[in-house]
């Protein structure tokens, strides 16, 4: 009967190990140094969902970009349009552009989340992007720095960690010199 107790026990705490870790992955998968760090940001075209204007990657080098991949069905994705909204709001002035790209429904679903939520930053098709990232799980946040290589990807979204770490990045990238300017 102890024998069994042990093995059971020793069950239940590695399947317990083995749930946390997985929701930790879920929670917010953050890769520093991943394989396609520094890797020069695939271009793209993207439709604005609020106007009749586009917008093409390629044409904010110069800029720190953060990259944001959404939908309004998703619960974390909800949850972190606030924060975005105040990293726009600290950083627009100098030089950081937030693209952010609605991802996986209707347009007409889209702009009434976009409505409601009233962004202060336009808000994009992502249906093109996505094909080009890696854009699977829901949000996804892309840093690219001013000559236009992603520097990092952060998957998930967890309100303790998500601001702090987000500040940090674009400050980081901010504090990097301006690449030189091609002839």
């Amino acid at each position: 009967m102890r024998y069994i107790t042990s093995w059971l026990l020793l069950f239940f705490v590695t399947g317990t190990l083995v749930v946390a870790a997985q929701s930790g992955i879920r929670q917010g998968d953050t890769r520093r140094g991943n394989p396609a760090s520094e890797v020069l940001a695939p271009d793209f075209i993207a439709p604005s969902l609020t106007d009749d204007t586009s917008i093409r990657l390629s044409s904010l080098r110069g800029k720190v970009v953060v990259m944001n991949f959404w939908a309004s069905w998703c619960p974390p994705c909800r949850a972190e349009f606030p924060l975005l909204v105040k990293l726009y709001d600290r950083y627009k002035e100098r030089g950081v552009v937030l693209l952010s790209l609605n991802l996986a429904e209707e347009a007409e679903t889209a702009r009434h989340f976009i409505q409601q939520a009233a962004p202060p930053f336009p808000v994009y098709a992502g249906a093109v992007a996505a094909a080009k990232y890696d854009a699977s799980r829901l949000p996804t946040t892309y840093f690219i720095d001013r000559a236009g290589r992603i520097r990092r990807r952060v998957s998930g979204f967890h309100p303790k960690r998500t601001e702090v770490e987000f500040s940090s990045l674009i400050d980081e990238l901010l504090a990097e010199p301006a690449p030189a300017a091609q002839p």
